[in-house]
């Protein structure tokens, strides 16, 4: 009989590590290409930047969007109900679109847009689908997590352009991945 390992936390380093990609790329991009203001500028901006800020941006969405993708099949496979389950796919669709975003520029028009809108709107039904998984698991604490975070988009959608929304809403969505991180860790077996 052969025994199947948990390997869940391994998977759990990919979303962590994704964030904080995201953030170092972020950081470095801003840091180079001054003129660009936080809620102001559109995050894409940075991608047809002048600067070498286009390089950390770019090469840092197509890194975060493989490890969202990694950490979207761990959620899948190790998954515990039908909602996790199908979060963790979205995740795996939400990261490809994530690195097409720095494949595809603000230059190529239709193409980046398509990649930008899909990226954001596969993340948040995972986040959906992960909330309620984690209802269906009795994990009240991270369906909550999601819960406020999925209604503070859905508002901030509502009322903030697109330029605040995608800085803010990074922000929101790159807490979320932290605590569903954290949330596998925790959920992992041993053994």
């Amino acid at each position: 009989m052969k025994i199947s390992k948990d390997h869940s936390v391994a998977f759990a380093w990919f979303g962590m590590i994704g964030v904080a990609a995201f953030i170092i790329a972020w950081v470095c991009a801003a840091s180079i290409d001054t003129a660009w203001e936080f809620g102001v500028n559109k995050l894409s901006e940075f991608g047809i930047s002048d600067t070498d800020a286009s390089l950390y941006f770019n090469y840092g969405c197509m890194i975060t969007g493989a490890l969202v993708a990694v950490f979207g099949v761990g959620c899948a496979v190790y998954a515990k109900n039908m909602g996790r389950a199908v979060g963790g796919a979205l995740l795996v669709l939400g990261g490809v679109a994530l690195a097409l975003v720095g494949v595809y520029t603000m230059n190529d028009g239709d193409l980046h847009s398509f990649a930008a809108v899909s990226a954001a709107l596969l993340i948040f039904l995972a986040m959906i689908a992960f909330a309620a998984g984690n209802w269906i698991a009795d994990k009240k604490i991270f369906a909550g997590i999601g819960i406020v975070l999925i209604f503070l988009l859905a508002t901030m959608a509502l009322v903030f352009d697109v330029a605040e929304l995608e800085a803010y809403g990074i922000i929101l969505v790159m807490m979320w991945f932290l605590a569903e991180s954290v949330n596998m860790v925790l959920s992992s077996r041993k053994g």
